[in-house]
């Protein structure tokens, strides 16, 4: 069990992703959207731990690292099209995310020494906490109906997705030549 449980924590974030989708989508119909909240803890912590735990277990590996990257954008992009959805989201920004992350994948893929590798490029790695923290935001504000901020701040928040997806695309293709 210890061998896989790194990549089970991981793999959680995949499964819970349309639970999320749902209990969203059920809190715009009335539903509490405390459930989302704590799907969302939930998968908060397992980003967390499963790192620590492949690195205690000595299970630390290339796939592992992308089945962590890749179960965190499966979640990411999920949610947010939830959102796009009820219409709380605009769309572009996870089209701005999917594309930092579709050339965050195709470098991390390229043979190239000089390129930067997984948890190398700093830009990408902030526009990342800031996805999660957008989301928590945006569950907050919207799901759970704390109101914190107003729909301007909410749309600067968004246009910041914009700038700091663009930013890390720069990065990443400067970082080519």
């Amino acid at each position: 069990m210890r061998r896989h449980a790194a990549n089970l924590l991981s793999l959680s974030r995949v499964v819970l992703a349309p639970v999320f989708a749902a209990a969203a989508l059920a809190a715009e119909q009335g539903a509490s959207g405390w459930i989302a909240a704590a799907v969302f803890a939930l998968v908060i912590a397992s980003d967390a731990v499963d790192g620590r735990l492949a690195r205690r277990f000595g299970t630390s590996s290339d796939a592992g690292r992308a089945l962590d990257h890749g179960a965190d954008i499966i979640f990411l992009l999920t949610a947010f099209a939830a959102y796009v959805w009820i219409g709380a989201l605009s769309w572009w920004v996870p089209a701005a995310v999917g594309v930092a992350f579709a050339l965050y994948v195709v470098d991390w893929r390229r043979p190239s020494a000089r390129g930067p590798r997984w948890g190398a490029d700093r830009i990408g790695h902030l526009g990342g906490v800031g996805n999660w923290v957008l989301l928590g935001v945006l569950i907050g504000n919207h799901t759970v109906g704390l109101g914190w901020l107003p729909p301007p701040v909410m749309r600067l928040l968004f246009a910041l997705v914009l700038l700091y997806s663009a930013a890390a695309i720069a990065g990443r293709l400067a970082a080519r030549r």
